[in-house]
């Protein structure tokens, strides 16, 4: 056995010479493989990023960070990052997408003899290339310029109310002018450069990238919380009109003069102070602008949705080379086929708007409980036509056919699932607080709450799925060009959705269907966290339906896309 080992490990080690015999040698080390090089680095920001959102929410939901006595230094907190994200975006700006202006530095130091034509060479920098995904519809574009103008209004009157009656300390001042000004450079960059390729191993590029995302994430999760308490307040300062109201009906002459005495003391005692004393760093236009404020901040936590599920995009796709594409000057659109369904969709924007009419009406008549009932029953009507709308339109759009994936879909899909998720979480949240009401109330709430949020979850899981085959789908044969089946009901649907988009809107603002006024607050969470992401679905699945139906039926985008089913469609004949 000895003498085999023996034989055997000598045969090892001669096949082994022989092997490295063939190798070629002088290899370069892994640390100066670009690809090696690439992958730590991103790996590095990508560490970076997860240690400074976990670093900002615990900060957001530390109770020794949001103590009165940690006001200064959280705002100091809050500065710092903004202000990285903007040196950020002033080096994206003035460095990579318009370098002129820095190369025309470098040429005149060259003149002045300050630096050598190696360095010139060193430091000069390309033009821009545009051949990443980025926002690549033109209606997540517009949804960026939308939302982000109506977020900077909101930074812009938290800058006014720094003034209003007590003035607040300067640091909060430049807090919300980096907040304004980050938004709107955002907005810029998303809506008109984001499909920039950023150069391959730069540092700078993918650090500020990530950054900003880290930004965005925590730009999120401080206004969920802020919304939270802004409605706990709501919630509660309504608690006490009802109580005063009952009060005033049962009181006698001796306790109204004793309640006018002690309210003259108290507002003279607390004159001056406004709403605010309670915490310095709640956003003041909230309690100042009420439910006009609760939509801009909505609006703003969408946008940093966006902004981020964008950046990662860039992030990832960064040094990637792809053939570049001449870039779009104008928009064509086909109305063909598109008034039944507008008209049809028309009607239930009407009767939406008046339910919401109604709701008001019931609610300032303190018949709340009513109120909510006229929002649930016009939801489940709502769901159950779009969940049809959307079974008639599987059904229409199986004649067409099937191509590859498109430029710019990535991001769209990313975007999707997590407005899904967000709608999931949300009508999960209703039905399990529909079944602890049922528990610890027998009487328990309407079943209409559980129908509603039954409906709901299926017409969005089967939405997000329609979208997902029907994005892919295109009108290549004449009999589909001529018909354009489906389009009808994609107009619908268009309509619908944005519908549905305005009705969660107002949802999350002023209605309370499928949720009691009390609840815990791991519900409480749940809810702030993703009533924000249901407004979003609905928006985002209107800007996914719009490019189907830009798309599918368009015939100038699917002739010049026709060679790539071509030699499917030979291999199927031959």
């Amino acid at each position: 056995m000895k003498t085999s080992i023996e034989s055997t490990s000598s045969d090892d080690a001669t096949a082994l010479s022989d092997y490295s015999s063939t190798l070629p040698e002088n290899l370069p080390t892994w640390m100066k493989n670009q690809k090696a090089q690439s992958f730590g680095l991103k790996s590095l920001t990508a560490l970076y990023t997860l240690i400074l959102t976990i670093v900002a929410f615990i900060i957001e939901i530390s109770p020794t960070w949001q103590s009165d006595a940690m006001h200064i230094e959280y705002t100091i907190f809050c500065v710092l990052m903004y202000s990285i994200a903007i040196l950020y975006f002033i080096y994206l700006y003035t460095v990579i997408l318009y370098p002129i202006v820095f190369n025309t530095i470098l040429l005149y130091l060259e003149r002045m003899h300050v630096l050598s034509v190696h360095s010139i060479k060193r430091w000069m920098r390309p033009e821009p290339v545009f051949t990443g995904e980025g926002a690549g519809t033109l209606y997540l574009r517009l949804g960026t310029l939308l939302f982000g103008t109506l977020g900077s209004v909101l930074w812009g009157s938290e800058i006014f109310l720094c003034f209003f009656t007590n003035a607040r300390h300067n640091i909060y001042v430049i807090k919300y002018i980096f907040a304004f000004v980050f938004t709107y450079m955002q907005m810029h960059f998303l809506c008109c450069n984001s499909k920039i390729d950023l150069p391959k191993n730069s540092f700078i590029a993918s650090f500020g990238m990530m950054h900003c995302i880290a930004v965005n994430l925590w730009v999120w999760f401080s206004l969920c919380l802020a919304k939270a308490v802004y409605k706990s307040d709501k919630k509660t300062l309504k608690l006490q009109k009802n109580e005063e109201k009952w009060k005033k009906k049962n009181m006698t002459l001796a306790d109204a003069v004793v309640e006018v005495v002690t309210t003259t003391v108290a507002y003279i005692v607390t004159e001056g102070e406004g709403d605010f004393s309670a915490s310095e760093k709640q956003l003041r236009s909230l309690y100042k602008l009420g439910s006009a404020a609760n939509f801009l901040l909505t609006t703003l936590v969408e946008f940093s949705l966006i902004a981020a599920a964008v950046y990662f995009i860039i992030w990832k796709h960064e040094g990637e080379e792809k053939p570049q594409e001449q870039r779009k000057k104008h928009v064509r659109f086909d109305c063909k086929s598109t008034s039944v369904g507008i008209f049809a969709a028309l009607v239930l924007l009407i009767g939406s708007f008046v339910s919401i009419s109604m709701h008001y009406i019931y609610n300032n008549s303190d018949k709340p409980r009513v109120a909510d009932e006229v929002i649930g029953i016009a939801e489940t009507v709502l769901f159950c036509v779009t969940l049809l709308a959307v079974f008639a339109a599987f059904v229409r759009m199986r004649k067409l056919q099937y191509r590859l994936h498109a430029h710019g879909q990535v991001v769209d899909e990313i975007l999707l699932i997590v407005g899904l998720a967000g709608e999931i979480v949300y009508c999960s949240t209703g039905l399990d607080l529909y079944l602890n009401e049922r528990l610890t109330n027998m009487q328990g709430t309407s079943c209409l709450t559980v129908v509603a949020f039954v409906f709901r979850i299926v017409q969005v899981v089967v939405q997000s799925v329609f979208i997902l085959v029907a994005s892919r789908l295109r009108s290549l044969s004449a009999s589909n060009v001529l018909n354009q089946p489906g389009k009808q009901i994609i107009t619908f649907l268009v309509v619908c959705n944005i519908n549905l988009f305005i009705y969660h809107t107002f949802e999350t603002i002023e209605s309370n269907f499928g949720f009691p006024h009390k609840m815990a607050s791991v519900y409480s969470a749940l809810l702030n966290m993703s009533s924000p992401l249901v407004v979003f679905y609905r928006f985002h699945s209107s800007a996914c339906l719009a490019e189907i139906w830009k798309h599918a039926y368009s015939t100038k985008y699917n002739h010049s896309h026709h060679h790539v089913h071509k030699p499917l469609e030979d291999h199927h004949i031959a």
